[in-house]
């Protein structure tokens, strides 16, 4: 059972090798628009932390934060936005053309997990440099927290796969609606507006909606649950609830998705 196991690893760990080379090369055919993007994404990661260094200059504390303790949880949310972005928005964003076009037969006769060809097949390279950036702002906010411990980082590696699962299987829940209407763009600007909520500290948020953002549409774990967990008091039902909704997410996200195959009519038929 564990040598089928590495075998498959192996496989799909050479499928993304493939994946990544390909991209890369495609990436770089054009420089100049490579640089472009390269330019815009960190123009738009640079407004999201503009926006709350305008906002603290007008009040100390934000939601339970102050300013140190709010450039962590920018930061985070930004470093986990780039590897969303670099693994699986270019896929997922191309989704409903793929239903549209027929091009999804094509890509659901291959002989690996649908899932996993439909959301890796494009690796964007241009967000590679915002990881990095975004990645040593954090360590560099993290050094302004006083008396900040750093064995906590630790717990990121349960933290940021949670976090990332959210956002996935949200994305790639809405988009296998695509199956059943057909053309449905509409669900591009729902998702984004949810998402937004996410960009944002769960503690500005009060009642029922901060308990819908961290239970049932859990956008709090992309980054307010993990920040709290590095900067507050010890709390266990953070790190178990990290454990536990991936779990739940990914069972609902193949049921889910076996259920739209089922309505699926091929370009074919």
């Amino acid at each position: 059972m564990f040598h089928n196991f590495l075998v498959i690893v192996k496989k799909y760990f050479g499928l993304y090798q493939a994946f990544f080379k390909v991209s890369l090369v495609a990436d770089l055919e054009y420089r100049l628009n490579f640089v472009l993007l390269v330019c815009a994404e960190f123009i738009w990661y640079s407004t999201q932390l503009i926006l709350f260094e305008v906002i603290y200059r007008h009040t100390k504390i934000v939601g339970e934060w102050n300013l140190d303790q709010m450039r962590v949880f920018i930061f985070l949310v930004l470093f986990v936005d780039s590897i969303y972005m670099i693994l699986w928005d270019t896929n997922l964003s191309n989704f409903t053309d793929n239903v549209r076009k027929g091009t999804l037969d094509l890509l659901l006769v291959k002989p690996v997990n649908s899932i996993f060809m439909l959301s890796s097949q494009k690796i964007s390279i241009s967000h590679l440099p915002c990881l990095f950036v975004t990645g040593i702002g954090f360590i560099w906010a993290l050094t302004n927290i006083p008396d900040f411990q750093w064995l906590k980082l630790f717990w990121l590696l349960i933290l940021i796969p949670a976090g990332l699962s959210v956002i996935f299987v949200g994305r790639y829940a809405l988009n296998c609606s695509a199956i059943i209407f057909t053309r449905a763009d509409f669900l591009q600007y729902v998702w984004y507006s949810m998402f937004r909520l996410g960009l944002r500290p769960d503690a500005i948020y009060s009642g029922f909606l901060r308990f819908i953002l961290i239970f049932l549409i859990p956008f709090a774990m992309i980054a307010s649950i993990p920040a709290r967990v590095l900067l507050e008091p010890f709390s266990p039902w953070m790190l178990v609830w990290a454990v536990v909704m991936p779990v739940i997410l990914v069972y609902s996200l193949k049921k889910y998705w076996a259920y739209c195959l089922r309505q699926y009519s091929s370009a074919s038929s």
